[in-house]
């Protein structure tokens, strides 16, 4: 019997950079010292890019969800897992969809801001 565990590792870990990103702006916008509001838009850029980047995996982890659900709906037609852990697996698939797509759509939303405001950016 095969077991099927959705988990969306790299849209949660985008979250965190994301959320990191996030902070690091809210710091250089707090900072009052120069020298601290270079170090914190070096660290802004830095972490734009790298979420950015890190989006790469986003969609990675997408097309290895939809390949992990048709396997299952595969076996389910198979006959090889019964009717209760394929809804399990079907309302788990769901949900880390959600977080996938939910991970993608605000990594387009922070592309747009790093092309809308290239010049104001220190990459």
């Amino acid at each position: 019997m095969t077991s099927y565990k959705f988990r969306p590792y790299h849209s949660l870990i985008g979250f965190c950079l994301f959320i990191f990103t996030i902070l690091v702006n809210i710091a250089f916008s707090l900072a009052t010292d120069p020298g601290s509001k270079t170090l914190l838009s070096t660290f802004s850029a830095i972490f734009l890019v790298f979420t950015l980047l890190w989006g790469g995996n986003g969609i990675t982890e997408l097309i290895s969800l939809i390949n992990d659900k048709n396997r299952m709906k595969t076996d389910y037609k198979n006959e090889q897992i019964g009717r209760e852990q394929y809804r399990r697996g079907i309302i788990a698939f769901k949900v880390c969809i959600f977080v996938n797509v939910s991970y993608l759509v605000t990594v387009t939303f922070q592309l747009w801001y790093v092309i809308s405001n290239w010049d104001m950016l220190n990459i």
